[in-house]
Order: structure tokens, then C-alpha cells, then sequence
């Protein structure tokens, strides 16, 4: 099975979808997700989604957390970690709170960073998520710093 030989399989593993196996439509899943086949549509799940070397996903996925080994052409969106191992390919857009990208990974879209803390689920418009988030404010910054001389 591609991507898990050599790791364990994930807790709640609920769904494997063979490399033989070619799915169209909305994939929705309570626990964990391993895709070795062809997915097209949408996949969403409250556990882990694993993309296998073999596994290609033209579809969004959403997720707790994302392994991909295998091809994905659609938006990711996970709540806590995504890791795109070497064999990986993503056209696509990622939302994620950690990354991790192996040497040699295809990447083509643009990644937001979200807090650990926060979902990673943005229900902001369109049209407002491009813009630049207001930056803090620093106080307390010395105008004139001094400097000293010190002998010894």
C-alpha cells in the first residue's frame, strides 16, 4: 500500500480506496482516509487523509490531517499538520497550521499559514482573504538609542 509500508497505518483507519478503484463524488468520512486509487470530487474527513504513491485526487480536501504521497490537483485545507512526502505532487492552493515538505515535492498554488489555535476553516468573503492582515503595532521603541563606551 504506496505511502504506508513503511509507516503505521493511521488510528480509525475507516476507508481505503484500492489502486484499482476509481471514486467520483463527495467522499465524507468520521474517521481516517487512505486513497491508493483515483478520487475525483470532494473528500472530507474528521480524522487523517492519507494520498498514497499511487493515489491520484482531483478533488478539495478537507481534513484533521494530510499525508500525501501520491497526486493531488485541488485545494487542501487541514486543521493541524500537512506533510507532502518527496513523492508528492499538489496543484492547488494549502491551508494549514504546520507543514512539512519533503525534497524534490511538485508545488504549484499558494500556502496560508493559520494559528494553531484558530480553525482552518476561513469564513471571511472572497474577496476580503487577499488582502494584507493589519500588522501590530510596536510600542516603546527608543528614538535616540545610546551608546556607551565601555574600557577596560
Amino acid at each position: 500500500m504506496g505511502i504506508l509500508k513503511k509507516d503505521k497505518p493511521p488510528e480509525n483507519l475507516d476507508t481505503i480506496i484500492g489502486s484499482k478503484t476509481v471514486f467520483e463524488g463527495v467522499l465524507l468520512s468520521n474517521e481516517s482516509i487512505c486513497i491508493e486509487g483515483t478520487v475525483k470530487g470532494k473528500v472530507e474527513c474528521k480524522g487523517n487523509i492519507v494520498v498514497g504513491q499511487g493515489g491520484k485526487v482531483k478533488a478539495d480536501i478537507i481534513a484533521e490531517n494530510a499525508f500525501i504521497g501520491g497526486q493531488v490537483n485541488g485545494n487542501i485545507k487541514v486543521k493541524k499538520k500537512l506533510e507532502i512526502t518527496s513523492s508528492g505532487k499538489v496543484k492547488g492552493d494549502i491551508e494549514t497550521a504546520s507543514l512539512i515538505i519533503g525534497e524534490g515535492v511538485v508545488f504549484e498554488g499558494s500556502c496560508h499559514m493559520t494559528g494553531g489555535a484558530k480553525s482552518a476553516v476561513s469564513t471571511a468573503p472572497a474577496e476580503s482573504q487577499n488582502k494584507v492582515p493589519h500588522t501590530a503595532k510596536v510600542e516603546n521603541v527608543p528614538v535616540n538609542p545610546q551608546v556607551r563606551e565601555v574600557r577596560s
